[in-house]
Order: C-alpha cells, then sequence, then structure tokens
C-alpha cells in the first residue's frame, strides 16, 4: 500500500511538471470535450427546467388541485355534490365553435370556445388587455355579453375591441385581449384561437345538447394541506362509472410533458452523439500529445520509472485536461435555461426556473469523464510499453499497434460504461439501446465502406500521369486519411442527410401530395335532424364532388379484456388510441372500402352481443384481436363489446376513419351527432372550398367547421419546431466533427512535410503542389460526403416508409448539399494550413535524411 500511494505522488508531481511544461496540442481535445458535454448538459437541463416549471405552476395549468372531466355531458347533482365536499369548485365547459363578425365585412373563423363560471380562475391570474377582471369582461352590459379572445382570432376576424361578433347567432361584444391564460392546455396542434365567455351567455346559444362534442371540467381548490392524489384516487373509486377522468396535480400537462420527454431524450441523444464524435479528437490529441512525449516517457523508463507511474503521470495529465474541458461544458449547459426562456416564452405554458440543475450536470458530467476515460486509455496503455531503447536507437522498434487484452480491457470498460448510462439515462430504454446499437454500428460501416473505398480507388486504372492522378494516388496511399476524415463528418453529414430528405419527403406529402385526396372540410356536431338539409346544401355548391357523412358519439376506453388501460401492456405509439375520449361509429353494413384483415362484418341485421371492429395498428399495440373484448364509457355506460373484425386503415387519405366502430345495437339510445366532409373540385382553385364554408356556416351556425388546409400549416409548424430543436442539437455534432477534421487535417499536412519536399526536389512548383492537396481534400470531402449521404438516405429511407408510413423519394437538392458541404468543408480546412507548409525550405529535411 505504502509503495502504490509513493507511485501516485510521484505521478502527480511528475504531471505537474508535464502541465507546466505545457500542453501543446490539447486545444482540440479540450473543446471537442466541452462541446459534447455542453450538449448533453444542455439538453438536460432543458428538460429539467421545463418539469421545474411544470411543479411550480401545477395547480394554475390544471386549474385546481384536482380536476374531474366529463365529455358530452355535465356532473350530475351527485357528482357534483361530491366534488364540493372536497373544496371550492369551478367549472368550465370547453368546445369548438364557430365565430364570425356581426358587418358583412367581417370574416368568419374556428375558435377553441371556453365557458367558464365566476369562481374562474382558482389558480393564477386571467391577465387581459386593457387590464380589467374576468368578471368585468364577461358581464352583460345593454343586453350584450362580453367576451374575451386571443388576438388571433380577432385578426382572423377582421375584428377589433368593442366590435360584435356571432357565436351560434347570439351577440357578444368583444371586451378585451387575452394576454395570459394561466390554465392555457398548450397542445402541439390547436384547432382554434381562444374565445372565452361567461356560462350563462353559452347556455343561450344552443350549442350544449345531447351528443354535442363539449367537456366538462370540474376544477377543484383543496383546503390547505389536504392531499390531491388522495382525493383524485376518492372521486374515482367513489364514481367507477361515471366516465370522467380524473387528474391532480401530478398529471398537469400530460400531453405537452410526453412530448417534451420525447424530445429532451432524442435530443440527448443526439448531443451525446457529439460527445462520442468528439471522442475522436480526444483520441487524436492523447495520441499526438503522447507520440511528442516518447522521448520524455524512455527517459522515465531509464531512470526506474515502473510502467505504472508513466500511465499515471500522463493519465493525470490528461485528466487535467479533461476536467478543464467537462467544466466549460458545465457551465455553457447550465447556462441554457435562462438563455432559451425568453425565446420560449410563447412557444411554452410555463416559466423556465434558471437553476442550476445539480442531476443533470451530474450526468452529463459522467458522460464526460467516461468518455476522456475511453478514448485516451488506449493510448496511455500503449504510452506505457515505450521501449527505453528509443533514446539510444532514436527510433521505436514497430509493433502491430494492437495492446494485450488487460491493456485493452480498461478502455473497453469505460467505454462500455459510457453506453450503459446512456441506456440508464434514457426513460425509453428501447431508444437508449437503439441509440448504441446504431452508433456502433454506423462506427463498423464508417469503417468498411472506408476500407471498401480506398480498395476501388486503388484500383483505378489511371491512363494519363498528371495532377489528378496524383491526388488520386495520395487519397488511396497506405496511411491515407479516408477513415479519419469519414469518422470525422460522416456521423453529422449523415444526421444532416437523414434530416434534409426526412424533412423533403414529410413537406412533399404534406403541402403536396395529401391535399390532393384529402377532403377540405370537416363538419363537426352536424345534428340529426339537421343530416338531410346539411348534405342538400353542401352538395348543392358547385365545384363540390363528394360530401360523407357518419355517426359519431365520444367514449373513452376504460378496460382491456377486463384489465384498466393502465395496467395493460400498452405500446406507446397506440397509446394515444385509448388516452382520454375518443370519437366512436357504428354502422350495420360496412363501410365502402373497408379493408379487413383478419374476422367477418356482422350483417345489417345483427341484433346479438355489442360488436366492434378495431384498427388492426391500434389493436396489436394494446394486445388484442378477434375474439378479445374492449370496454368503453359513453356518457357514465359501461359498453363491453367483442372484437368481431380487425381494420386496415390509412390514415392518411385524412377521409373519415375511426379506430372503433361498433354494431348499432352496442350504442342503441345513445344521442350522436354526424360527422361530414366535403371534396372540391382541386382544379377548380379555392372558390368551391370557401362557398362551401360559408353556405354551411350561414345556414347551420352550430356546425363547427374544420378546414383541412388550416390543421396541415399546424402540423407543418409543428414539425418545423421538432426540427429546429433536433438541428440545434445536431449542430453540436456537425460542430465536434469539424473539430475533429481539423486535427485530423492538420496532421495528415505534417505527416506530407517530407512529401511536399520530395516534390520540390522533382521539380514541382509551388502551384502545382497546392493544386494537387486541394485535389486530395476535394476529392476526400466527396467521398465523405458521397458515403454520409448513402447512409443518411437508408435511415431516412426507413424512417419515411416505416415509421411515418410515408412514401419515400430522394430529393437531388438536399442530397447535393451534403456531398457540397463536405467537399467544400475539406478544401478550406484541408487548404488552411497548407500554404505556411509550402513555404517551409526543403535543405533542412534533406540534411536530416
Amino acid at each position: 500500500m505504502k509503495g502504490f500511494l509513493h507511485d501516485l505522488l510521484l505521478a502527480g508531481r511528475l504531471a505537474r511538471r508535464e502541465l507546466r511544461a505545457g500542453v501543446r496540442g490539447f486545444g482540440v481535445f479540450v473543446a471537442c470535450l466541452a462541446l459534447g458535454v455542453a450538449a448533453v448538459a444542455g439538453s438536460k437541463s432543458l428538460s429539467a427546467a421545463y418539469l421545474a416549471g411544470v411543479a411550480e405552476d401545477a395547480a394554475a395549468l390544471l386549474g385546481g388541485d384536482v380536476e374531474a372531466a366529463l365529455s358530452l355531458r355535465p356532473a350530475s347533482l351527485e357528482e357534483r355534490g361530491a366534488l364540493a365536499s372536497l373544496g371550492m369548485v369551478s367549472h368550465v365547459v370547453t368546445m369548438q365553435t364557430m365565430a364570425r363578425g356581426q358587418s358583412d365585412n367581417t370574416g368568419r373563423a374556428l375558435a377553441a370556445l371556453k365557458a367558464v363560471d365566476g369562481a374562474y380562475p382558482l389558480y393564477g391570474t386571467l391577465e387581459l388587455s386593457p387590464p380589467m377582471t374576468a368578471a368585468e369582461a364577461l358581464e352583460t352590459r345593454n343586453g350584450l355579453p362580453g367576451a374575451v379572445v386571443a388576438p388571433e382570432l380577432l385578426t382572423r376576424l377582421g375584428a377589433r375591441l368593442g366590435d360584435v361578433i356571432l357565436v351560434a347567432d347570439v351577440p357578444m361584444e368583444i371586451r378585451a385581449t387575452i394576454v395570459r391564460e394561466p390554465d392555457a392546455a398548450t397542445g402541439l396542434v390547436s384547432l382554434g384561437p381562444r374565445l372565452l365567455v361567461a356560462q350563462k351567455a353559452l347556455e343561450g346559444t344552443g350549442l350544449i345538447g345531447p351528443g354535442m362534442f363539449t367537456r366538462h371540467a370540474y376544477r377543484v381548490k383543496l383546503p390547505p394541506g389536504a392531499d390531491a392524489k388522495a382525493a383524485a384516487a376518492h372521486l374515482k373509486d367513489a364514481y367507477p362509472k361515471a366516465g370522467w377522468r380524473v387528474r391532480d396535480l401530478a398529471s398537469a400537462q400530460p400531453g405537452l410533458t410526453r412530448f417534451m420527454d420525447r424530445l429532451g431524450a432524442v435530443t440527448g441523444l443526439v448531443g451525446l452523439a457529439s460527445l462520442l464524435l468528439g471522442g475522436i479528437g480526444v483520441s487524436q490529441a492523447v495520441a499526438g500529445y503522447l507520440g511528442g512525449r516518447e522521448g520524455s516517457i524512455a527517459t522515465l523508463k531509464c531512470l526506474g520509472a515502473p510502467r505504472r507511474v508513466v500511465v499515471w503521470t500522463y493519465l493525470l495529465a490528461v485528466a487535467a485536461q479533461g476536467c478543464l474541458g467537462i467544466a466549460i461544458g458545465l457551465a455553457v449547459g447550465a447556462s441554457l435555461p435562462p438563455l432559451v426562456a425568453p425565446l420560449a416564452a410563447g412557444a411554452l405554458p410555463v416559466r423556465l426556473p434558471p437553476g442550476p440543475y445539480p442531476e443533470a450536470l451530474a450526468l452529463a458530467a459522467a458522460f464526460g469523464a467516461l468518455a476522456v476515460l475511453a478514448f485516451s486509455l488506449p493510448h496511455l496503455m500503449q504510452a506505457g510499453r515505450v521501449s527505453p531503447l528509443l533514446l539510444f536507437r532514436g527510433y521505436a522498434p514497430a509493433g502491430n499497434g494492437r495492446l494485450p487484452w488487460r491493456d485493452a480491457l480498461p478502455g473497453g470498460i469505460a467505454l462500455a460504461g459510457l453506453f450503459v448510462l446512456a441506456v440508464l439515462a434514457t426513460p425509453n430504454r428501447r431508444l437508449g439501446l437503439g441509440f448504441v446499437l446504431a452508433a456502433l454500428g454506423a462506427a463498423a460501416i464508417f469503417r468498411l465502406l472506408a476500407a471498401a473505398t480506398v480498395r476501388l480507388m486503388g484500383l483505378a486504372p489511371l491512363h494519363r500521369p498528371g495532377l489528378f492522378s496524383l491526388a488520386l494516388r495520395a487519397v488511396a496511399r497506405p496511411g491515407n486519411q479516408v477513415a479519419r476524415v469519414l469518422a470525422a463528418l460522416g456521423l453529422g453529414l449523415s444526421t444532416l442527410a437523414a434530416m434534409t430528405q426526412v424533412e423533403a419527403n414529410f413537406r412533399q406529402a404534406f403541402v403536396e401530395d395529401i391535399p390532393k385526396t384529402a377532403p377540405d372540410y370537416f363538419f363537426v356536431d352536424v345534428q340529426p335532424n339537421q343530416l338531410p338539409a346539411f348534405l342538400e346544401t353542401a352538395r348543392g355548391v358547385a365545384g363540390v364532388t363528394r360530401v360523407d357523412a357518419s355517426p359519431m358519439i365520444r367514449g373513452r376506453v376504460t378496460a382491456i379484456n377486463g384489465e384498466a388501460p393502465e395496467e395493460s401492456r400498452v405500446s406507446e405509439d397506440v397509446r394515444w388510441a385509448i388516452s382520454g375520449d375518443r370519437g366512436l361509429s357504428f354502422a350495420a353494413a360496412m363501410p365502402e372500402g373497408t379493408h379487413l384483415v383478419e374476422g367477418t362484418w356482422w350483417p345489417p341485421d345483427y341484433a346479438g352481443e355489442p360488436l366492434v371492429s378495431v384498427e388492426e395498428a391500434v389493436a396489436k399495440g394494446i394486445g388484442v384481436g378477434v375474439g378479445d373484448t374492449v370496454t368503453v364509457n359513453v356518457l357514465g355506460r359501461e359498453i363491453a363489446a367483442r372484437i368481431a373484425s380487425l381494420r386496415r386503415v390509412n390514415w392518411l387519405t385524412l377521409g373519415i376513419n375511426y379506430v372503433f366502430v361498433f354494431s348499432p345495437n352496442a350504442l342503441d339510445g345513445l344521442p350522436a351527432t354526424w360527422l361530414a366532409t366535403a371534396y372540391t373540385d382541386k382544379a377548380a382553385g379555392k372558390a368551391p372550398g370557401e362557398a362551401v364554408f360559408t353556405a354551411v356556416t350561414e345556414r347551420f351556425p352550430n356546425v363547427t367547421v374544420v378546414g383541412i388546409g388550416d390543421a396541415l400549416t399546424e402540423v407543418l409548424a409543428v414539425a418545423d419546431k421538432v426540427s429546429s430543436a433536433v438541428r440545434a442539437a445536431a449542430a453540436a455534432t456537425l460542430g465536434a466533427g469539424l473539430l475533429v477534421l481539423i486535427q485530423s487535417l492538420a496532421a495528415g499536412l505534417r505527416r506530407r512535410a517530407y512529401e511536399t519536399v520530395i516534390y520540390k526536389v522533382c521539380g514541382a512548383t509551388r502551384r502545382d503542389i497546392m493544386t494537387v492537396l486541394c485535389l486530395e481534400n476535394v476529392l476526400l470531402g466527396l467521398l465523405a460526403g458521397l458515403v454520409a449521404l448513402a447512409v443518411g438516405t437508408a435511415v431516412s429511407f426507413g424512417f419515411t416508409t416505416y415509421f411515418m408510413e410515408l412514401p419515400f423519394s430522394v430529393f437531388a437538392g438536399p442530397a447535393a448539399l451534403v456531398v457540397a458541404a463536405a467537399a467544400t468543408l475539406t478544401l478550406v480546412f484541408g487548404s488552411a494550413g497548407a500554404f505556411a507548409m509550402l513555404s517551409r525550405r526543403a535543405l533542412p529535411y534533406l540534411r536530416n535524411e
């Protein structure tokens, strides 16, 4: 033990002297490490900041300590009594509706209507412009109820404060605009800006009736010290068949929180990819540093220093630089929440607390430390094997470059630890494991492609000698830089290629392809007694080619084969189908275009037990098949239906489709409304769509109209936000690749110094040599770009075809951008140091030889 401590202290003193002597070449080491750690720390800190913000404002976001929400119906007197026994109650009704101006020069627009009572809001403050209370803004004056609106609704209607708008033919006066809504239900896609009215005003519109798509939320403010979780559990247990969805503070924004968790996991893994790529820079920097210290290492060996002292000495020196890089990365990552908070203020419903967040920073530091060990230990172990004979011979004996397994084991353990931590730190273990396998697969693929490319270039016949031939042979020669350049640029450019191709295909589908076959409008809440007149009106508009309609009622899945959905094994990609209320339909005859993949449809006059047909992918995701049972709650009525068939649905047609279609007797006696779609002649432009929109909203003010074009625009906006977040994280990967590229090309130029001297001796001019170097760099870039394009295109094909289920095409513009970017980067950075190298005199090199 004493000898161990003595050697460790000696190594510490020697490492301090090494650091005093200078650590030239560690700049890229520190930069790569700092960039990777900053990417991981930043993404994890932002995720932690969002969760902290939700926790701080949970009561305001939920609207109370507990919320019980019902679809299609208000709570019964008994249910209201149970809620009132818990604390102060506020009743909020939400729905989609149409709003239009009273004058002819104003427009019509879809609005997200919210009707509130006098207790609203229980938590937080409704901020209005001009400043006033909710009661003042919504009170009835001169026979006109008040309304407050989001500024976007004013723009869409062409209205201003003080104007009168019509909601289902009921006039309301716009009193203020909303600055901040404490319980704003922020989602990924918003169908219409907010319209806030009093409940008494809503009651006069006739929009609340049997089957109308309304949501009644009862928020409860508990007494101080009361347990919200226990109160929520009490409501669920006391009224198991009420059909309400009960939430407490832990699920204030469940949908957005799940989305942010997934986005944080993806950006965190992209940040980790930049750290792994930066590890190549760490490896090259350590190898270069130790290569320049071989004489010192041999001297230490001659003076009797044991191998472990040598390894520990340089390990401590490397660790010191690693600590510096990690510290810089943590500082940058910790600063992201306060920097991003002002930019995200309008996009997120919560304030992002500035932090810092110790768990996120500790995780990033652990990743950084493991990366330093994984990528430096092999070189340190190799340095420990330097022979003292180096001092006497002037060169090291040639070896095969491979470490014995005992020396390679520490670095392998560190790398394995890095990958294990990546899996454990990702909420979705499958995603984390997929990242690890993808990283290992990418490394193997790039290595194999580099070797295959060099071999093919070496076999290429060169009939005419010249500068291009010299550049081509330089790329294919032993000790070439193809593998290093591909390692530096491959991951970043592959990510860029995949993202650009996915975005191009996504936009092609949602801007060009889908609108050609999709309906122009959806019409919601068509009453059964309005259906004949509605169909006559819509079909009578010139340019309307087709109108479809089907009955719809809202319900919620409460059991799968007798078990609650929370207790069943449900795939994350289909959880949407059983979370919250879902549109249900019924049909006697099999609808036109139905594609059954299993089971049979019931007879038109079927009157037996309740049956249901389920969409194929959802059935697989929730683990059911023909013969199993699904239980839904509709207006407090539990309906257990046996699965009679599975259907394949193409959701991308955007036509009327349902996950669950029941036999008519299953939903007998329940109030239903009709959902309709209208298709127009696309060659006629927008005129038919605008005409059917005007005709329906004029004659049926209670019918909500959703424009497919507006919905697709919202989807594209969400896709742009997601792409921006992933692109920002991917920029760190590309940045780390550029740092590694700079170091690789600089090391290559040092090795090319002797080759340049030979060119000069053989009579080559400076221009000839520069041309060869530039051609070589361009060829390296083109090879890296083409390989990255091939890998990125393969990834984008799989993602687009199998995950997004969209048709795939290769777009030439983004593809050319990737290849051109690779060639430009290698040309610029590869040629940057060539001028200084060309100015060196040949005589010193020749004299030394």
